[in-house]
């Protein structure tokens, strides 16, 4: 159990840096760059379009998309938290190794 809920709070740590990174690098457009990484698109466009069905997320030009999924995923790592509150130390001594 606690290998599952390892992998689940580094997954989420993973979708977030990835989440930061196409949020840094869409930014970029405003000076005509547009950088976009095809495993960075792979890897997050299925996700911001299940979120766009269940949720309208543009308001004008910003897209609140990146914002709800980083919401759930710190929803996410709180229920996982929250039901084994020993999973912290294991995390931790894996991250900082």
């Amino acid at each position: 159990m606690t290998t599952i809920l390892l992998a689940i709070l580094l997954l989420t740590d993973i979708i977030k840096f990835i989440i930061i990174i196409d949020i840094i690098l869409s930014w970029l457009t405003l000076f005509g760059l547009n950088i976009r990484p095809r495993f960075v698109a792979d890897i997050i466009d299925p996700i911001y379009k299940s979120v766009k069905n269940i949720i309208p997320t543009s308001f004008w030009p910003i897209d609140f998309t990146p914002i709800i999924i980083l919401f759930i995923l710190i929803f996410i790592k709180w229920l996982v938290y929250s039901s084994d509150p020993n999973i912290a130390t294991y995390y931790l001594d894996i991250t900082n190794f």
